[in-house]
């Protein structure tokens, strides 16, 4: 990975939805800005951030359908050999469950189909 260690997007995503949530307009918003500020970092990075907005939204009650759609659809997408030269071993091993639980998590939460996030 480029600009990016592993467990520094888990870190920078937490911090940035906190810091967001600060803002006071609410978790729907909050992911919603997420999803646009960590877009598009390069291959591995994205289904890190991927994983750690989903660990974010199967704490909540409902989530917008277009983020379970789209990160359960990019997760399931996920080889792992691909990553073998941008991840470690121990990475790879702590990502897989990470995003089996998001996407299992995305599967039990309450769809929210208003695209609004205020």
């Amino acid at each position: 990975m480029k600009d990016w260690e592993y467990n520094e997007i888990f870190d920078a995503i937490q911090e940035t939805y906190k810091e967001l949530l600060d803002e006071d307009r609410g978790y729907r918003y909050a992911i919603a800005k997420l999803t646009d500020e960590f877009d598009n970092l390069g291959k591995v990075e994205d289904f890190i951030v991927d994983t750690a907005i989903g660990e974010i939204a199967i704490t909540h009650e409902q989530v917008f359908v277009g983020h379970i759609r789209g990160i359960t659809g990019r997760l399931e997408k996920f080889n792992p050999k691909e990553a073998k030269n941008e991840l470690t071993l121990d990475e790879i091993k702590d990502l897989l469950p990470r995003m089996n639980k998001v996407i299992e998590g995305l599967k039990h939460v309450k769809a929210d189909h208003n695209p609004s996030v205020e």
